[in-house]
């Protein structure tokens, strides 16, 4: 009897992978917009961690992919799990110090901060106020 549950699961999969390279697409933008000093930059630690474990988010995709292309379960490889893990953590500290750098060389440059939306929201810098 086959599986009517594959092309379900293969659909998914093809929507989780969409979803993980378009959120970071948006964080690389963030990157972009601040090395190019762009009049509105958009900026947090969450959006400078998404570069980092977008590795590790692509390696927890890959094992449900392995599994219906072939129809046996993956052995799980600690080593490169760690070590995407390890460059999620370090990615995590690093863009936390690197969102008050971001934060305190935008000012310096004459960057002015919208107010938030919510307290959950990434800090908006804008050259003008009246971009906010």
């Amino acid at each position: 009897m086959d599986d009517v549950t594959r092309p379900f699961y293969s659909v998914f999969m093809g929507f989780l992978l969409f979803l993980v390279c378009w959120v970071c697409w948006l964080s690389l933008n963030g990157y972009i917009d601040f090395f190019r000093l762009s009049d509105v930059i958009v900026f947090s630690w969450r959006v400078g961690v998404i570069v980092f474990a977008t590795p590790l988010l692509l390696y927890f995709l890959s094992v449900p992919l392995y599994f219906q292309l072939r129809g046996m379960p993956i052995k799980v490889n600690n080593k490169l799990f760690g070590r995407l893990a390890m460059l999620a953590m370090v990615g995590a500290v690093v863009s936390l110090f690197f969102s008050f750098y971001v934060g305190y060389s935008l000012k310096a440059n004459g960057y002015k901060t919208c107010p938030r939306k919510s307290w959950n929201a990434p800090t908006e810098y804008v050259r003008d106020i009246k971009l906010c």
